[in-house]
């Protein structure tokens, strides 16, 4: 039965970025370019459909969803293309493409493959919700535990499917079945890979939260950082700037920590017998 090691799979985020930081850093610079274009086609359509809105509250209205659709949408296709823009770099490396980036079937195809994760997902939701209804009419503490043991056995489906999207994108087909097959009897390997994975990226987190929180209070001063809400924004409009670029920028690092294990797991898997 083939194997991986659920520790190497949980750094190989780690690996690519210290291998090809130059292509993640185009990557950053690629997600804060979109970001900008997204912002300057919502200004424009608001300016171009706002005098077609008789009144206030259908401008308002209307600014809202058109606001929610372009940059909704866009931010789909941006995460789409990066996902994909690193799995072309780890598993088709040749291929011509800017940055490892571009739109094709490729893309098309690993989309379907997360919505249908994610229909999933809200199925296995419902579902959850459903018997913990169920179980609650017989006593709470039933209800607790039903919920308990249903979270995880959903997380265990998930965690099994999680190999849809590259073999979306390597072997150009959407297939949970195959995901399924490839990660037979690799369940635990699987659960120790997403809880180094986790304890990993919260590390990570709690450090760049730090270096943030210093790096703003050095600029603005330490003394106001209690600030809240509106107030703040307002004294310090550049620390909500600073804040906004460094998670745009830093974005496709967290994609790449989190989508580049799945990608190992793809390799060390290979096809089995139905």
């Amino acid at each position: 039965m083939a194997a991986f090691s659920p520790s190497d799979a949980a750094i190989e985020g780690f690996r690519v970025i210290g291998a090809r930081w130059r292509v993640v850093v185009g990557w950053s610079l690629f997600n804060l370019v979109m970001l900008i274009a997204l912002f300057v086609a919502m200004v424009v359509l608001l300016v171009g459909t706002m005098p077609f809105a008789g009144t206030r509250e259908a401008a308002s209205t209307l600014g809202a969803v058109i606001g929610a659709v372009i940059v909704g949408l866009g931010e789909v296709i941006v995460q789409v293309t990066l996902i994909c823009g690193l799995m072309r770099l780890e598993l088709r490396p040749d291929e011509p493409a800017f940055l490892h980036l571009r739109i094709g079937r490729d893309e098309l195809r690993v989309l379907g493959a997360l919505l249908l994760l994610a229909l999933v997902a809200a199925l296995l939701a419902a579902l959850l919700v459903g018997v913990i209804l169920l179980g609650a009419r017989a006593s709470p503490a039933l209800a607790v535990l039903v919920g308990f043991v249903g979270a995880i056995g959903g997380y265990g489906v998930l965690l099994r499917l999680g190999l849809v999207s590259p073999i979306a994108f390597a072997e150009r087909r959407i297939s949970l079945a195959e995901s399924w097959r490839r990660t037979r009897g690799q369940f635990w390997s699987l659960v120790g890979m997403a809880l180094l994975l986790l304890c990993f990226a919260a590390l990570l987190a709690v450090i760049v939260w730090f270096a943030l929180f210093l790096l703003s209070g050095a600029a603005t001063g330490f003394s106001d950082l209690d600030l809240s809400g509106v107030e703040a924004m307002q004294a310090h409009p550049g620390r909500y700037v600073l804040q906004l670029a460094v998670q745009v920028l830093l974005a496709p690092f967290w994609l790449v920590i989190g989508i580049a294990p799945w990608i190992a797991v793809y390799r060390a898997l290979p096809a089995r017998e139905a």
